[in-house]
Formats: structure tokens, C-alpha cells, sequence
């Protein structure tokens, strides 16, 4: 079984992606068109040449600025833009305690994330230990590869030894459930904790009551 990280674990991407326009003073719509030229120019979307680990974040935030420049000039460094980000994150404890129960049973899980290498230390801080809980852990930026590509979940197969018939994905991104789901896997889209909570339960003995 495989988890998200932020937006799953955490309270939505939506809420850390706001107080970061907040932060900067920078309409919404303008910094997500910035972060889309950003990352047109290494062919990619969103915040890839971060997932990707192409470039620091010290790097995309200065190719945020030339972006942004010279109308608008954000009023935090963006370069930092990872303690505005997890300034806005909470934990998800219900949905967290739920597997850890899990994996003290024995169910094999894993953390299968999108993720920026300078953010570590500001996940470890909203999570202490939550690595622990997971038996295997694939950052994009170490993979070099982010979800929804279908060779990150070819990679996850691969981590655990198992088929994608026998993976479930819990994502709150619906393409990356998709795609998943393309590949065999089971997948549930996260919107709450309780939704996924019960969908996760249902998953688990469906597996019990097979013949």
C-alpha cells in the first residue's frame, strides 16, 4: 500500500498554496502563471523542476522573481518558499494513527510522494519519525521521476515486490489515482480522512475475503 505525503497526511495543498500568495503578495493567478513559466523552460508544469530536483530552491526562487519581475515583486523570498508552505500544513493524525496500526500488523506500506529535497527537514518537522512508519519511502527528487508519470508507480511495484493488482494508492491528486489505476492498482482519491479511512477499510477486507 502506498501513500501520499502533503494533501494526504497533511491538511490540503490548497491551504499551504494560499498562505504562500498571501505571504508573497502576489495574485494567485499571477504566481501560478509564474510558476508555469518557470518550469515551461525546463519542460515541465508546476512545481517539477522542484519535484525533479533540477533545480534548487534557492534557484527557482530566483527564476520566480525574473518571472515575476518587473510588475510584481513578491514580498517574501521565494527561495524559501518551504517555510511558508508547512507554515500552513497540519498533521492528518486520525488518517496517520490509522496506519501505523496498520504496519504494526504487518501490512507493507509505503510513502510514494512528490517532493522537494530542501522541504525534508520541514516534513520531519510537522511528522517527527513518520519515515519509520513506512517500509519503503520514494521521493520524486531522488527518483528523478514524479507522479502522474507511470514509471514512478512501475518503480513503486518494484520497491515491494508486488504486482499492481496487489498495490492500492491513496492520493489526494485524482490523475495520479487515475493513472495508478491505469497500471491495475486500487486507489482511493483522499478528501477526508473519515472518506478515506472507511474506503481504506473496505479495501483491506475485500483482500480478507478472498478465496
Amino acid at each position: 500500500m502506498w501513500c501520499d505525503f502533503g494533501g494526504v497526511l497533511t491538511s490540503p495543498v490548497a491551504n499551504a498554496l494560499g498562505r504562500v500568495v498571501a505571504a508573497a503578495g502576489v495574485p494567485a493567478a499571477v504566481l501560478l502563471a509564474a510558476m508555469e513559466d518557470v518550469a515551461a523552460a525546463h519542460g515541465l508544469t508546476g512545481l517539477g523542476p522542484l519535484e525533479l530536483g533540477l533545480l534548487s530552491e534557492r534557484d527557482w526562487g530566483d527564476q520566480m522573481a525574473a518571472a515575476l519581475a518587473p510588475e510584481w515583486t513578491p514580498a517574501v523570498d521565494l527561495g524559501r518558499m518551504g517555510e511558508h508552505w508547512y507554515a500552513a500544513h497540519r498533521a492528518e493524525n486520525a488518517l496517520l494513527a490509522r496506519l501505523v496500526e496498520l504496519s504494526e500488523r504487518g501490512v507493507r506500506l509505503g510513502l510514494l510522494t512528490n517532493s522537494i529535497r530542501e522541504w525534508e527537514p520541514h516534513r520531519e518537522a510537522l511528522l517527527p519519525g513518520v519515515s519509520q512508519v513506512f517500509e519503503s519511502t520514494i521521493n520524486s527528487f531522488e527518483a528523478g521521476v514524479r507522479k502522474p508519470d507511470a514509471a514512478i508507480y512501475e518503480l513503486a511495484e518494484r520497491a515491494l515486490g508486488r504486482a499492481g493488482a496487489d498495490c492500492l494508492l491513496i492520493d489526494d491528486t485524482e490523475e495520479n489515482c487515475v493513472v495508478a489505476a491505469g497500471r491495475g492498482w486500487s486507489a482511493i482519491h483522499h478528501v477526508s480522512a473519515d472518506a478515506t479511512i472507511a474506503q481504506l477499510d473496505a479495501w483491506l477486507t475485500g483482500r480478507l475475503d478472498r478465496p
